[in-house]
């Protein structure tokens, strides 16, 4: 059966076409029910070997006992007309492999996306399903920064029989583990690790562990050398981000992280570490400078000078029931009756000091005092009198008769003048 946009089948109506290959093709469809839209993934069985429908059928299986926020749902699963259809979750975002594509973005970002990724990872390996396919195209980012695991074609659950034939390599070589090249080992959910570390790595120096062309045989051969320390790569980068890459990307399963909540655990405590323990020196100076600061306010708030400066809320008693105890040595010594004191006698003892003088003191004593003459009365005679000097004030009858006589002085002038009698 041949599908195209707009045609309708069963309860689904077609609405675009979101991806085709060889023998799987990609639809994005709609509900006609519930207006839901999901995605229609189409394996034309006629058209493929056994292997793939093996295949295609475990991923039904695969996803039908997965159920976690960070991994695509299935929803349905139908036969017909020698087709198998997947109905699933559709997620509307971007791979993590056109991300990556586009340029590096904030190692915050990237370091919760592989948070989540290893979230799911985890989840799936505790259900007994490995992956075995962990690359940035099959992890898409939603609008709101979310993490989806897709395309689970190459999973296998635990018991299932290994379908790869011998020199047979699945999966994108820049994030397979040596054993799953090599194919000497049934890969586990330790190779899915490593495809994490490779991400990481990616995430966090803008390259491929072993370049983007790596080749076959140096692994094979385990001639392959060790990918360069991150710090190396990028200076700015903590250097404590080495031995998780180093750890994640060990050659020998043994010695990488033997669970996803191990790898996880170790991610987040260093995604976690104080600013004082971070290398960049922005972190060392915020941490110094919060140190000192909370060190100066410690300082203070305990020095005696500030208690006396705190304001201390006055006491208010009313004066009449103010009382002072007495303190303890004062109540236990018993305090006589006080009486009023009694008016003391002074008495008084006249005695007699005879001082006798000396002998020329005492002829002086004894003679006799003639009296002293007084100087005759001496008479002040007064001060000639000055002609320029002003005159004794004037009583008040002379000063009236002063004026009048003036004033008449005036009018027998004017009289003069004008020819009037006075």
């Amino acid at each position: 059966m041949d599908f195209h946009v707009g045609q309708t089948f069963g309860e689904y109506s077609i609405v675009a076409i979101l991806g085709a290959g060889a023998m799987e093709r990609l639809f994005k469809v709609e509900h006609c029910l519930t207006k839901r839209t999901e995605a229609m993934k189409v394996l034309a069985a006629e058209l493929a070997t056994d292997t793939q429908i093996k295949r295609f059928e475990r991923e039904m299986r695969a996803l039908a006992r997965l159920s976690h926020p960070h991994i695509a749902g299935l929803h349905h699963a139908v036969h017909s007309e020698k087709q198998l259809i997947l109905f699933m979750e559709f997620i509307d975002g971007r791979t993590l492999e056109s991300m990556l594509g586009a340029g590096r973005f904030p190692i915050d970002t990237g370091i919760e996306y592989i948070k989540q990724l290893l979230s799911a990872l985890g989840y799936a390996h505790q259900q007994g399903v490995v992956h075995r396919d962990v690359t940035p195209a099959n992890v898409i980012v939603t609008t709101s920064g979310d993490v989806k695991l897709t395309d689970f074609g190459l999973s296998k659950a635990f018991g299932d029989p290994l379908l790869t034939n011998c020199g047979e390599v699945l999966g994108s070589l820049p994030y397979l583990a040596p054993e799953q090249v090599k194919g000497v080992t049934s890969p586990d959910r330790r190779s899915d690790l490593y495809s994490v570390g490779a991400i990481l790595y990616e995430h966090l120096t803008g390259q491929k562990p072993f370049g983007a062309n790596r080749r076959l045989a140096p692994v094979l051969t385990d001639s392959e050398p060790e990918p360069q320390p991150p710090s190396k790569l990028d200076p700015s980068l903590p250097p404590k981000w080495d031995p998780i890459i180093r750890r994640a990307l060990a050659r020998n399963p043994e010695h990488r992280y033997q669970s996803a909540q191990e790898f996880l655990d170790a991610v987040v405590r260093l995604d976690e570490a104080p600013v004082s323990q971070l290398p960049l020196p922005q972190g060392r100076t915020m941490g110094i400078g919060v140190a000192i600061i909370g060190g100066l306010v410690l300082a203070l708030v305990a020095s005696p000078s500030l208690k006396s400066l705190r304001p201390v809320a006055p006491i208010i008693v009313p004066t009449q029931r103010l009382h002072i105890a007495p303190p303890d040595f004062a109540t236990s010594i018993a305090v006589p009756e006080m009486t009023p004191p009694r008016p003391k006698r002074v008495v008084r003892v006249a005695t007699a000091i005879v001082i006798e003088p000396p002998p020329a003191i005492a002829a002086l004593r004894t003679a006799p005092i003639a009296p002293i003459p007084l100087p005759a009365r001496a008479v002040i005679a007064p001060p000639p009198a000055d002609p320029e000097a002003p005159d004794a004030p004037e009583t008040a009858p002379e000063r009236k008769k002063n004026f009048w006589s003036k004033l008449n002085v005036f009018k027998k002038k004017k009289n003069a003048d004008s020819g009037e009698k006075p």
